[in-house]
């Protein structure tokens, strides 16, 4: 198991990433600060340099275990919900795109945000079926590039549709997706779920990719969170995945980066004994 940092080229003050700026910038930062891993959140990754992005990866030993993709609903509004057809295209080629940078790192693809909403499409009904047509689609590209994808669950405040673990499970049970899972991020489940960990052990193997940040969107460690509960829960289900730091970055990315990751190594200590992370 590996702790990544959220990192990326722009984002918004209010945006939860913990290092931002350019790669060459951001990634030493991360390496001397003692990751491993990154989680990068990229708008299209066709504004991106691959070539530079893979050399900075390389010179900084950093693994690339993840990529957020919300940025494209926010920008363009690119949903695979929608009842555009164009709007769906748009959305599954964005998302082609990410499976290319992510291959070389057989990384995960987030699909949070680019789910869409209810209010997408004409109806309810409408949604799920575009929303599961085009899972379908996304899921042979994922297995042709090697890659996974991780269908978010968000809260209800966010998300109309699987906002429960145990929604989504029955949703990917219902569904013969090859490269599909459940991507849980801890903020929503503090929202949604009544107890965390048997959320997790109930949830299984589906769990393929989790966001940690405290129940106030701060560094683990920050608020209330009863991180030794989830920690023990993935334990429990043997999961391997990345854990990634989906957190504000104050009062400031290297504070936020060092703090999360000593309190992590801290519990996981406890948890799973020394050098699990």
């Amino acid at each position: 198991m590996i702790i990544a940092a959220t990192g990326s080229l722009q984002a918004g003050e209010n945006t939860p990433i913990v290092y931002r700026g350019r790669y060459e910038e951001i990634f030493p930062m991360m390496a001397e600060d003692g990751y491993h891993g990154v989680e990068l959140h990229i708008r299209d990754s066709r504004e991106i340099d691959r070539k530079e992005l893979e050399k900075q990866l390389g010179k900084n030993r950093l693994i690339l275990t993840s990529i957020g993709t919300g940025a494209a609903y926010g920008a363009w509004h690119w949903n695979i919900g929608s009842h555009d057809r164009e709007l769906r295209r748009k959305a599954i080629e964005c998302l082609e795109e990410h499976m290319i940078t992510a291959a070389p790192h057989h990384a995960l693809i987030i699909i949070g945000s680019m789910q869409g909403r209810f209010r997408d499409a004409l109806s309810e009904e409408e949604f799920i079926n575009n929303v599961e047509e085009s899972l379908y689609l996304l899921d042979r590209l994922a297995v042709q590039y090697e890659v996974s994808l991780g269908y978010e669950i968000m809260n209800h405040y966010e998300s109309d549709f699987l906002y429960r673990i145990e929604d989504g499970v029955r949703f990917l049970e219902e569904h013969s997706y090859k490269r599909v899972g459940l991507h849980i991020d801890t903020v929503h489940m503090n929202i949604d779920e009544s107890d965390l960990g048997n959320a997790i052990r109930r949830a299984g193997s589906w769990i393929r990719h989790v966001h940690l940040a405290d129940n106030d969107r701060y560094y683990p460690g920050h608020g209330h969170m009863d991180f030794r509960e989830i920690l023990q829960g993935l334990k429990d289900i043997g999961y391997d995945g990345a854990l990634a730091l989906e957190t504000f970055c104050r009062p400031d990315s290297r504070t936020c980066g060092r703090k999360a990751l000593e309190y992590l190594r801290f519990l996981s200590e406890e948890v799973y004994g020394k050098n699990k992370t």
